[in-house]
């Protein structure tokens, strides 16, 4: 990796890292700055938070196509811009129930635009790679997040109100000003937009078991958050967790073939899950750090593995990056609402003992209903096959790439900037909407562009063109 590279790949890394940072810091309870705090009915601020991002996830998923324009790209990165220190200020001062609720919703803006803009300017990068960055990401984001924390409440509070809008602004940076690199299909910019093929079967199994392994995880933090095992969850016993994770998927990724490393972790998710649930059991409240560590760990790493495994899909499919993240953040903000919703009241109804029996009870019964019957190995095998084909088109397509060729191509040719973007993509064999969706210009201007492109190449179709092509490239060798 030269210099230049390794600048680019730490600069994105840590605009995806300030979300962990600001995560840990207001969206997660204990917040270490705002503490446990309660909205209407005296929910706990996770249930109004989560249950406004799932709306927002909604709404956003109902507007991919206009959230993939020109200008519906700059959406995410102005929530980030004004809504970060907004949700900070509007915590700090919440006083109310209904002050903490509307601070909730503006937290929720936030959290939907930091980490789907992110995702999808990672999304496109090579297989193993996206893992790989998110890894990094999780553990830059959690290291950092422990340095601020030991620096006191005044570096908190900043880091809060910051965070947002450092990652808003790299992010914009990085979109208006797209690198050399995006010719080795890494950091690429432009999620896909508003198609809508349907999920495989084992997509739709691993959104589920997300869904309920979310679950599992809110269920055990609505019991533990404001208890005498406050320090079984929370920010910091999540910090520790993501640190730990970035260091086994990394090792997964360089120890062994990515189609094999990263789905072995799957198997050992049920068993992290359990593990963690029997620990809570046996452990006194004092050493309850142990059982959280394995239950956060447990859940981090599915989730890391389902962003991982979507993005793969949605690239082998030509289908819509922001579709696809957008569809796996709802099943995981959906289990955890749920886990939440039912957590809460059986906390506060039943006595300390009886509500840990039967929450860790219920624990025990998702995780074996989501590895038994929801995600099994047959699923993990599927994932496996798709993320074996993505490798081969890679390795296809580096193989066969002649893309130094276009500008002289364009050039013979009199093609325009645009037009030349747009032969990229027509060689590639894409589809109009697709092309459009890149390029974020609309359908119909893509058509023109094409016609444009026949006219001045004096060629009838898409096959005739790339026959064209290659006998220019036969005929340049040393372009």
């Amino acid at each position: 990796m030269s210099d230049e590279s390794r600048s680019l790949f730490f600069m994105r890394t840590f605009g995806f890292a300030l979300f962990w940072i600001w995560l840990f810091l207001v969206a997660v309870s204990p917040s270490p700055l705002f503490g446990a705090l309660k909205g209407l009915g005296s929910l706990p601020f996770e249930v109004w938070e989560v249950g406004a991002r799932l709306l927002l996830l909604s709404l956003s998923l109902a507007a991919t196509r206009l959230l993939t324009t020109s200008r519906g790209r700059w959406v995410y990165p102005v929530c980030c811009l004004v809504g970060g220190p907004v949700a900070a200020l509007a915590l700090s001062s919440a006083a109310t129930p209904e002050a903490v609720t509307l601070a909730a919703f503006i937290t929720a803006v936030v959290d939907v635009a930091m980490l789907i803009m992110w995702l999808c300017y990672f999304g496109y990068a090579k297989i193993g790679d996206i893992a790989f960055m998110l890894a990094c990401s999780y553990a830059l984001g959690s290291i950092l997040y422990l340095a601020v924390v030991a620096a006191g409440e005044t570096a908190m509070l900043v880091a809060a109100i910051t965070s947002p809008i450092l990652s808003g602004a790299l992010f914009a940076y990085f979109v208006k000003n797209p690198p050399s690199l995006a010719s080795e299909g890494l950091f690429q910019a432009s999620p896909a937009a508003d198609r809508r093929p349907k999920l495989p079967a084992a997509l739709r199994r691993l959104a589920i078991g997300l869904t309920l392994y979310a679950f599992v995880f809110a269920l055990f933090s609505s019991r533990t958050a404001v208890s005498e095992y406050t320090f079984s969850s929370g920010p910091l016993v999540q910090a520790l967790a993501s640190i730990v994770l970035a260091a086994v998927v990394i090792a997964a990724i360089r120890l062994s073939d990515v189609s094999i490393g990263l789905y072995a972790l799957y198997r050992s998710v049920p068993l992290v899950f359990g593990g963690g649930a029997a620990l809570f059991l046996v452990l006194p409240a004092g050493l309850s750090l142990c059982a959280g560590f394995f239950i956060m760990f447990g859940y981090l790493l599915f989730e890391a593995l389902s962003f991982n495994d979507f993005c793969n899909a949605t690239k082998t499919n030509d289908g819509s990056l922001l579709r696809s993240m957008l569809i796996v953040r709802i099943a995981g903000s959906l289990g955890i609402f749920l886990g939440w919703v039912l957590g809460a009241p059986l906390s506060a109804a039943l006595d300390p003992d009886q509500s840990s029996r039967l929450i860790i009870a219920l624990c025990f019964v998702v995780v074996i209903v989501a590895a038994s019957l929801v995600f099994t190995d047959k699923a993990m095998g599927k994932l496996g096959t798709i993320a074996g084909m993505r490798a081969r088109q890679e390795a296809a397509e580096a193989r066969l790439d002649k893309t130094r060729f276009i500008p002289l191509f364009a050039t013979e040719h009199d093609l325009s900037k645009r037009e030349a973007e747009v032969l990229e993509y027509l060689l590639q064999g894409r589809t109009m909407q697709y092309t459009a969706e890149k390029l974020f210009i609309a359908e119909s201007t893509a058509r023109s562009h094409v016609h444009k492109i026949y006219q001045k190449t004096e060629t009838r179709g898409r096959m005739e063109l790339i026959d064209r092509f290659e006998q220019f490239c036969s005929e340049h060798p040393k372009a």
